[in-house]
């Protein structure tokens, strides 16, 4: 972003509303998307999610992965080799308004160790400084922040607009239609009503309500930090597989040694063997006994067993046997003395009656000084029995199940080694040249990574989706704990005059600001329907668009029949994203400029021409189109001469200082 070292001029004075485009075109790599980020960052700063945002519809990064960097998803803006504590990187602009002069400067310094920032915003009016809040205002005025996301755009990032999961954007759509000033009042009427709703509550409930609120706040912020991680992750998987895609793209690309025939020949093997792997693992899975993890222990399950076997062998539980040892000869002879007339025996007779019970416990199987193993001191005898018979089964077949199991991993290993082997045989078929090879390996290690990270990334999902679920959960539980605080003193809050009259003109604040958000859609909807009819005509599956409460866009063809979006090609998305943005334009009403990055993107050449006809010359005024040096071509740059003020171009030495250079607007690019 910061290769703009020095200070480049681009002069708007001469647009007209006839002449109301400027053009800035430069190479791949120029510097054209630092050129509007570095604009975007001036009138934003680091505190701004629309900022922070890598793409339109992405959970933003926080202040520091923006600045320092993301590896392999955002450089950052301090170049790397010139990090150190108090390296400065900044950007500014002048202009120049009712006769005076303006200069304003948003400037960062490293510091901590390369791991944090200051930041600092500089504003002055004919050399004088404004105070820190006053610059903040003075700039919001030039640039109201609400519009930035809609009139400094990427023309083929701003395609995520038209998809239906984003929604995202509702809140600054709200916010640039002039919604947004009712949820800010509708934020501070909740806060107020919440007040009177608790004074006039015992304090010890109203301690408890407080207390659970908090709670409650807490858990929201974990289920909030929960989804924005997995939110994260998600379109990080989405960069990745895109960057996947585009390696197995430049993959096929290599290959060109084989015939049609051959090729299909050795694709239907490749297939016979994938088709046999996933019929063997199907086969795995429906002959994989539950008991599969005790049989990787044949030697455990034989122990188990003559355990249990010597346990069930002992007739009796040994607990019983030990306790009738030591107690029933004992017991015997303390009857015999409670008798009437009592029978004393003498200390021989005692030891010989002893004895003899003793004897006669044994000759029925009751055996003295039995052993009972730990594990099974608290199991039935009826369940003793059931585990015996279990894991005798195992000793007795589990050697022949372990091996017909491994027999069937023998066989999956050998599929898989014979796939590999036939998808390496086509590989070195296919690809002829040693450098392609080398290239095909390279590409293909380099698939190979970004599965691994998908994978990674997915499980770590799941532990976010976990922890975001319980979160939710926990808010529930609270907000039901609340609400039957409150319902336990219904009288007390039926009788609080504040607190009803406050609930009252909140309500009345909800339906004023739901007629208002639906007159606005209608409106907005209306001018959308009127753009597409522009943009669109061309297509025969987009006819129309309607939008939903939260400005998320759905599409009708002629029929007026739903259009399934996974259909909507990405050059289409563009060019409804584009009907959109002209649509909020035309709906805020206000005279401020736009800036479009690769404008044309990846929209096929009949949508091109409508777009220089009709879109371009009523875009903005004015109006700041950022292409590449080929993206317009000779035709297109003919067609849209009529309506340029100026044009120029940014020369890069190396990618590490970029100038703009004016150039002729007669120039053919």
């Amino acid at each position: 972003m910061f290769a703009y070292r020095n200070c480049n001029r681009i002069d708007f004075a001469e647009c007209t509303p006839e002449k109301n485009i400027v053009v800035v075109s430069g190479r791949n790599g120029a510097g054209k998307t630092s050129l509007l980020n570095a604009i975007k960052l001036l009138f934003l700063g680091t505190r701004s999610e629309v900022m922070r945002r890598i793409r339109v519809g992405d959970a933003p990064l926080n202040p520091k992965q923006f600045m320092l960097g993301v590896p392999g998803r955002w450089y950052g803006v301090f170049p790397y080799d010139e990090r150190r504590d108090g390296a400065l990187a900044r950007v500014a602009l002048y202009w120049e308004e009712g006769g005076a002069s303006y200069s304003a400067e948003r400037q960062f310094t490293l510091a901590r160790g390369r791991n944090d920032f200051s930041e600092r915003l500089l504003v002055a009016r004919n050399g004088r400084f404004f105070g820190e809040e006053d610059a903040e205002a003075r700039l919001e005025t030039l640039l109201p922040n609400e519009v930035v996301p809609f009139f400094f755009f990427d023309g083929e990032q701003i395609q995520s607009l038209a998809d239906a999961d984003v929604g995202r954007e509702s809140v600054e759509i709200e916010r640039l239609l002039g919604l947004s000033f009712l949820n800010d009042i509708d934020r501070q009427l909740e806060v107020y009503v919440r007040e009177r709703r608790r004074a006039g509550l015992p304090e010890m409930v109203r301690s408890r309500i407080i207390a659970l609120e908090g709670e409650q706040k807490s858990e929201e912020a974990r289920a909030e930090s929960a989804r924005r991680l997995r939110v994260a992750l998600e379109e990080e998987i989405a960069d990745i597989e895109a960057a996947k895609a585009r390696a197995e793209e430049a993959r096929n690309k290599l290959r060109s040694g084989l015939s049609e025939d051959e090729r299909r020949k050795m694709e239907v093997r490749i297939a016979n063997f994938s088709r046999q792997r996933e019929s063997l693992a199907a086969e795995i899975a429906s002959k994989l006994p539950v008991e599969a993890p005790f049989l990787t222990n044949l030697p455990l399950v034989d122990q188990a067993f003559r355990t249990i076997d010597d346990q069930l062998k002992s007739g009796a539980a040994a607990g019983l046997a030990n306790r009738l040892h030591q107690n029933l000869p004992v017991g015997t002879i303390t009857i015999l003395h409670d008798l009437t007339p009592r029978v004393t025996l003498s200390a021989a007779q005692s030891q010989a009656l002893k004895e003899g019970v003793t004897q006669l416990l044994t000759d029925m199987g009751v055996p003295a000084d039995s052993f009972e193993h730990p594990l099974f001191a608290s199991v039935a005898p009826a369940l003793r029995q059931q585990l015996r018979d279990r894991f005798l089964t195992w000793q007795q077949g589990g050697r022949d199940t372990v091996a017909a199991h491994a027999d069937l991993l023998r066989q999956m290993r050998a599929l898989n080694s014979q796939q590999r082997q036939a998808q390496r045989e086509l590989d070195e078929a296919d690809v002829v040249s040693e450098e392609s090879k080398r290239r095909f390996e390279q590409l293909s290690n380099e698939i190979d990574a970004a599965e691994g990270e998908i994978r990674r990334r997915l499980q770590e999902i799941v532990v976010h989706e976990q922890d975001e679920s319980r979160a939710s959960r926990a808010v529930a539980a609270l907000a039901d704990q609340i609400r039957a605080a409150y319902e336990e003193h219904a009288d007390v809050l039926r009788e609080n005059k504040a607190y009803v009259t406050s609930r009252a003109v909140r309500l009345a604040l909800h339906a004023y600001r739901e007629r208002r958000r639906a007159a606005i859609r209608s409106s907005v909807e209306d001018r959308l329907r009127e753009k597409i009819a522009i943009l669109l005509a061309p297509s025969q599956l987009i006819k129309s668009a309607s939008l939903t409460d939260n400005f998320i866009m759905t599409y009708q063809d002629e029929e007026g029949e739903d259009v399934a979006r996974q259909s909507i090609s990405a050059g289409m998305r563009q060019l409804v994203a584009m009907a959109m943005l002209w649509a909020l334009k035309e709906e805020a009403n206000r005279p401020l400029p736009v800036m479009i990055d690769t404008p044309l993107g990846r929209i096929d050449r009949e949508n091109r021409n409508l777009l220089m006809s009709d879109y371009f010359p009523e875009a903005g005024y004015p109006l700041v189109l950022l292409p590449t040096n080929t993206e317009f071509g000779e035709h297109g740059f003919d067609q849209l001469a009529p309506h340029i003020s100026k044009r120029y171009e940014i020369q890069n030495q190396g990618g590490r200082t970029a100038t703009i250079v004016e150039q002729p607007v007669t120039r053919v690019l």
